[in-house]
């Protein structure tokens, strides 16, 4: 397979970007949250189950020792709280 060909760090510094990437989403729907006057479309269910896969995937990223997975989703799982409370206040 041509992935077992591409070195763990390129793996690690690719997913941190990646990841950091996909956090900057997650700050600008909390932002897009907290200045819109109106009610939110959010579902609850839906903010709390990404919280919950994020949750996942840091613990694996602990289990397993890999610094891109349990650091960005680590945040991830932080920034979905703080979606999950402006979103409904």
């Amino acid at each position: 397979m041509f992935l077992s060909k591409i070195p763990e760090k390129v793996f690690e510094s690719t997913g941190s970007v990646i990841g950091i990437g996909a956090l900057l989403l997650i700050v600008k729907q909390i932002h897009a949250e907290w200045v819109n006057p109106d009610a939110t479309t959010l579902s609850p269910v839906f903010v709390a189950g990404f919280m919950v896969n994020y949750l996942f995937w840091c613990l694996y990223g602990i289990r397993f020792r890999r610094f891109a997975m349990w650091f960005v989703n680590g945040l991830a799982m932080i920034l979905q709280l703080c979606l999950l409370i402006v979103s409904r206040y």
